[in-house]
């Protein structure tokens, strides 16, 4: 594309900075910098000619893009905190709408990111090819002294042994009673940490940011601290750098694994540790090669590139989610993907529809003009609620007390073909056999940031049977909750897993039902000893336990039982479902039979997905052929302003009183007797809002689901043959039974 000027520039000539209109000059270039603001300040005069209005950066930070400018040799740069007057809404609307030619026409882009360390990038990659070197020639051997390593290998090992600083998660005498090469271990766990912790960056966590790394061409990145500013190297080295860290970690479990037929216990440790890594590793190499393939994109299609690239859209949004992303307004979280796509809103549209914290309006105005501009319908994975003439596909979103992130974008779906008078054509399965009936609500509740499980059984303070005319009684619930400390932690996860899957999925084999949710989960908790977290923790923090046995969970009666745990060591979970929009929510949840339980969001949601036959799978996120993102996590299916509000579980097949006629079975049953189901559990199953109801008055409504293609699938219903269908919900279960088939409908 032709050269496009912005309004401004800053400038750095003759050792004077200073902003100045590009058009009135022969300027044949310029450079544009990507940089996280920081909180901002009280506005003040930033004394740099040209700027005719108070600034509200921080100080240090435009300190800091002037030493970029001088260390970069930059004359001219683009830096939107003073050469966009940021009071000046027209300004700043008709700018934002400009953003994809500005980052286009710029000769380089500058990242600039603060480190407490500014690393070296070539150092890293000589150190993990050094890894492969090593892993190569020591075949089986566990020491260098077993390995006939060259002088110059063992010196360089030796280093890491003994005088860089320790950074495998383990202590290092542990490390070594494994007799595996501790500066191997060094190595690798240092410099994949400096990998992951690049990634894990604040600049990666802003909606702007992820824009501008899409849209830059030639991007060079800067680490700066108040003691130096260095080039680190190009994006795309880091991002190569993602994926080698993560072939490292499989090729480094692979070889301890091979170097031992025995592995001992320490040894056990460390691979655990790598298991660990490799679980973090893929998920940050789908987040870059997500990425990647959007600049690709981005790239091939020009500032159109997303009229025809249905795909390619679904990639940005899911890219976009999978690591939440923040911004300084409301208004922003839409706003900040404006240049990607380029040409979605004039100036004036954004001024009129993009501006304020209306956030039902901001989004509705954002999936209506993409879906006009595409001719697809696009919406997103949630439970919709209210009405609208037409349009109503387009989920509605609340307005939540606090800043939103990227992940309402979670879930975005291509509904299907957009029609006149915004109505969507599309395929379905129609005709579901037998009628909604609910039998779980769902509530979520404000939470205070622990990882709380409260369980309350429906029989508990009852009694139960012991003999033909004797029984005791069952104990009541323990309304002061216990702390769960440090190596307690994962057998009392595997508890609270087998407790969920008996009463959110019953019928099915609870082991494997908890090794789904606990892996799709991923805690991670504080441990005094190595041999708390062992490999496979899952299984092996109950082997020998009631709960570590499958024929002894046949006797499991959850509906009699009680829990009341606060696991204060749990430091996080890797899941998406666990994230700062998320961390303080809690869900209540109340069945049919009476039970209770309230648990963290995350917990509760991804025992959800866990459910046996769930569309949402075994994997969250997923690369397809093309490095295209899928996520099947279902982080959309609820929003953050959601707090307060219900949602009921409905099915279509199966009996809803299954849940009550087993807990009356819990009691009446002797102990030492199978407790039989006498009703089929719950199936078809689908999540809806609390008001949705379906009674005797609506023996015409017809019920199918629109299946996405792997995002998820969405309920419809029409209460007439001759109406169009709404979307009422989002299925739980793949596949639901039906008599019609595949069916052209449209949606309203």
């Amino acid at each position: 594309m032709s050269l496009v000027l912005p309004l401004r520039l800053l400038a750095y000539v003759n050792k004077k900075f200073f902003v100045v209109d590009p058009r009135t000059r022969n300027i044949p270039h310029y450079d544009i910098i990507s940089y996280r603001w920081g909180e901002k300040t009280a506005k003040y005069d930033c004394n740099i000619d040209g700027v005719k209005w108070d600034v509200e950066i921080p100080r240090q930070k435009l300190d800091d893009i002037k030493r970029l400018m001088k260390d970069s040799g930059t004359q001219y740069l683009w830096a939107d905190c003073v050469c966009i007057n940021q009071a000046d809404e027209t300004e700043k609307a008709s700018e934002i709408a400009r953003m994809y030619e500005y980052y286009k026409s710029a000769r380089r882009c500058h990242i600039l990111i603060d480190m407490v360390e500014v690393w070296n990038p070539q150092d890293i990659v000589d150190d993990l090819k050094f890894i492969d070197h090593l892993l190569f020639h020591m075949g089986s051997a566990a020491l260098a002294s077993e390995a006939r390593l060259t002088p110059n290998l063992i010196k360089r090992l030796s280093m890491w042994a003994d005088e860089k600083a320790w950074g495998f998660d383990l202590d290092k005498s542990v490390a070594r009673s494994a007799a595996i090469e501790v500066g191997l271990l060094n190595c690798y766990a240092t410099r994949v940490g400096h990998v992951r912790s690049l990634f894990h960056n604040l600049y990666f966590s802003r909606v702007w940011t992820f824009q501008e790394m899409l849209l830059g061409k030639n991007i060079t990145m800067w680490g700066i601290n108040d003691r130096e500013i260095s080039c680190i190297g190009e994006l795309e080295t880091w991002m190569d750098l993602a994926t080698d860290s993560k072939d490292k970690a499989y090729k480094l479990g692979a070889w301890i694994q091979q170097s031992r037929v025995l592995p001992t216990a320490s040894v056990n440790a460390i691979l655990r540790i790598i298991d660990e890594d490799k679980l973090s590793l893929t998920r940050l190499q789908i987040q870059v090669a997500g990425i990647s393939c959007a600049r690709t994109d981005i790239v091939n299609g020009g500032a159109g590139w997303w009229y025809g690239n249905h795909q390619g859209i679904s990639n940005i949004f899911a890219a976009v989610s999978i690591r939440p992303r923040e911004c300084g307004s409301r208004a922003d979280i839409f706003r900040g993907l404006l240049g990607v796509f380029s040409g979605l809103f004039s100036p004036e549209e954004i001024a009129k529809e993009m501006t304020g914290d209306d956030m039902e309006k901001i989004s509705f105005a954002f999936y209506k003009q993409l879906s006009l501009k595409t001719g697809r319908a696009w919406t997103k994975l949630a439970i919709s609620s209210g009405q609208r003439a037409r349009w109503d596909w387009i989920p509605v979103t609340t307005n939540p007390g606090r800043l939103m992130t990227t992940d309402c974008f979670a879930g975005v779906v291509n509904l299907g073909r957009l029609k006149k008078e915004g109505l969507a054509k599309t395929m379905a399965m129609t005709g579901l056999l037998g009628s909604p009936r609910k039998y779980m609500r769902i509530q979520l509740i404000k939470g205070t940031g622990d990882f709380r499980f409260i369980f309350k059984g429906c029989n508990c303070g009852r009694s139960i049977k012991t003999g033909l005319f004797s029984s005791e009684p069952i104990p009541k619930y323990d309304e002061h909750p216990r702390n769960i400390v440090r190596d307690e932690t994962g057998g009392v996860l595997v508890q609270c897993a087998t407790i969920l899957g008996s009463i959110m999925d019953p019928g099915t084999d609870p082991i494997a039902y908890r090794k789904r949710m606990l892996d799709k989960l991923c805690p991670s908790w504080r441990i005094s000893d190595p041999n708390a977290k062992p490999t496979g923790w899952i299984d092996r923090c109950v082997s020998g336990t009631f709960w570590g046995n499958n024929n002894n969970l046949q006797f499991l009666r959850a509906h009699n039982m009680s829990m009341n745990y606060r696991m204060v060591d749990i430091t996080g979970c890797e899941s998406r479902l666990h994230n700062e929009s998320t961390e303080n929510i809690n869900c209540q949840v109340n069945v049919s039979c009476g039970c209770t339980i309230v648990a963290p969001f995350s917990l509760i949601f991804e025992a959800i997905t866990a459910m046996e036959g769930s569309f949402l799978g075994d994997t969250a996120a997923t690369l397809d052929n093309d490095n295209r993102i899928v996520l099947r996590d279902g982080l959309g299916l609820v929003q953050v302003g959601d707090i307060g509000r219900a949602f009921n579980l409905i099915a279509f097949q199966g009996d809803v009183d299954a849940h009550r006629s087993y807990a009356d079975g819990c009691r009446s049953t002797k102990v030492d007797k199978l407790v039989f189901a006498r009703l089929p559990w719950p199936k078809g199953r689908a999540l809806v809002r609390e008001e949705f109801k379906h009674d005797i008055t609506d023996v015409m409504k017809d019920y199918g689901y629109v299946q996405t293609g792997g995002t998820g699938n969405l309920l419809i219903s029409r209460g007439h043959p001759i109406d169009d269908y709404r979307i009422v919900g989002v299925c739980i279960d793949e596949y639901i039974p039906n008599k019609k088939g595949h069916q052209s409908v449209t949606i309203r």
